[in-house]
């Protein structure tokens, strides 16, 4: 992840192509090696930015996992995003744990408050600084005659006020040896520079037909493209059976930053490797840049 490489995509002559049928479906990914696979703590920000950046939203209207009139954790800031953390914190000796409010004072507990040290058994279950608490789960077990049943309580935490969470944390039973804390950490996107390159025949300046920008890691590329204004205009390629537009890139480097090919477009372009269908290419593919 410590390099910027600069994928350039170009269209491939239409009559190289063999056509897919319709019902192919690309279920079936050829898994990432695990050299291409990213730690995503790498994009992981301090907490002094992190606390900068987080903010509390809320919905009108229940969408996903987002409940209407519910407070959750959100950024600010595009190039940047909250992701989902869950470690395990043993309790012995304490979490080791330093919190800081960013936001509250109301009747109603909501608030913003961070983790801004970490020590001991946080530091050790990779809690970081600038994590926020979502939620705590407390697991249990009772014997009932052979039987051993395990049941988990969770608490909610999310966008709540310091009072509030250190109350939680504090107010566990003594007997809870370890927490599953969910948290809420703030990471920035890796990004992928590109270099499109149009067939000079089809510039009016052949010297200009070159466009670079850049794009987030988990952008569709046929979405990406055409968002950026970059045209699929070849008059004789044919329409993919999948999008139903003309789609078919040539990718000249950078191909390991792609979403490994399903069976059906691997079969596909076994003629022509270096080709891709760009309405089932991903960028940036485990989070590379």
């Amino acid at each position: 992840a410590g390099f910027t490489p600069s994928p350039s995509i170009r269209r491939p002559a239409a009559n190289r192509l063999n056509a897919a049928p319709a019902d192919s479906d690309f279920a079936k990914a050829i898994p990432a090696t695990d050299e291409n696979t990213v730690d995503p703590n790498v994009y992981n920000v301090g907490a002094e930015l992190a606390a900068e950046l987080l903010t509390v939203s809320v919905v009108a209207e229940t969408k996903g996992d987002r409940i209407a009139g519910k407070p959750f954790a959100d950024c600010k800031s595009k190039d940047h995003y909250v992701d989902d953390v869950r470690v395990i914190v043993s309790r012995d000796g304490g979490l080791g744990m330093e919190l800081l409010e960013l936001a509250g004072g109301r009747d109603d507990d909501y608030g913003l408050t961070i983790i801004t040290g970490v020590s001991g058994n946080a530091e050790r279950a990779g809690v970081v600084p600038g994590d926020s608490i979502a939620s705590v789960e407390v697991r249990s077990t009772s014997a009932k005659g052979n039987d051993v049943e395990e049941t988990t309580q969770v608490y909610d935490c999310e966008c709540r006020n310091f009072d509030a969470t250190i109350g939680l944390l504090g107010g566990l039973p003594a007997e809870v040896e370890s927490v599953v804390l969910n948290l809420k950490r703030v990471r920035r996107w890796p990004k992928l520079n590109v270099v499109v390159e149009y067939p000079p025949i089809q510039c009016a300046d052949p010297k200009d037909n070159k466009v670079s920008f850049e794009l987030v890691a988990g952008e569709n590329l046929k979405r990406a493209l055409q968002s950026r204004g970059i045209v699929f205009e070849d008059r004789d390629a044919k329409k993919c059976d999948f999008c139903g537009q003309k789609c078919t890139v040539q990718i000249d480097t950078g191909m390991q930053l792609l979403n490994p090919m399903g069976l059906t477009e691997q079969s596909i372009m076994r003629q022509n490797p270096k080709c891709r269908l760009s309405c089932k290419t991903v960028v940036g593919h485990n989070m590379q840049e």
